[in-house]
């Protein structure tokens, strides 16, 4: 049951929460449903094992998210890095502004869901124009490479058809309008 307050305090957020508790549980679920299908179209090779692949996902969440407190190393070395490292100290900043708006929820775990995933998926799809680029013969990276492709093509460019507000940017909501 999702909590009244949450959905009166926060509409938007509600919503996309939804979404992407259902999003994620039908990949969890259905994903691994596609691997004899795509095997047999030669896009997966013959060993891959959903129930392992599965577990990577559980042992992940299992594992939660941690502070990797020695980011700060890679700052001079990164762009990306510098950028994030500066966004989340804002993130935080601002959260603790606006958390009576968001009941229940954790300032990492927003951020991590909303602004690493969100560039997980953007960088995915600007850094790798052609999946094809990917090497499935690599030895010790080729079946990440396999994964990639399929990946890349059917789970990162945004699914069209919303029929409600999903950006961020022009959500209306005042956490959200922060500038940097």
């Amino acid at each position: 049951r999702i909590s009244g307050s949450a959905k009166d305090a926060n509409p938007f957020l509600h919503t996309n929460s939804l979404v992407t508790v259902i999003y994620n549980f039908f990949g969890f679920t259905s994903f691994p449903k596609f691997f004899d299908t795509w095997k047999k179209q030669g896009l997966l090779s013959q060993d891959w094992d959903p129930k392992t692949f599965t577990q990577t996902f559980v042992h992940g969440v299992n594992e939660n998210i941690w502070q990797h407190s020695h980011i700060v190393e890679l700052v001079k070395h990164s762009e990306f890095v510098s950028f994030i490292t500066k966004i989340r100290t804002i993130f935080h900043a601002e959260f603790v502004k606006y958390k009576h708006m968001f009941p229940g929820v954790n300032a990492e775990g927003l951020f991590t869901g909303t602004v690493l995933h969100s560039l997980d998926h953007a960088l995915m799809e600007w850094n790798l124009e052609d999946p094809l680029w990917l090497d499935v013969d690599d030895p010790k990276f080729g079946k990440m490479a396999e994964l990639g492709r399929i990946v890349r093509v059917g789970f990162v460019p945004e699914v069209p058809g919303y029929y409600f507000h999903r950006h961020f940017k022009g959500s209306g909501h005042p956490f959200l309008r922060v500038s940097v």
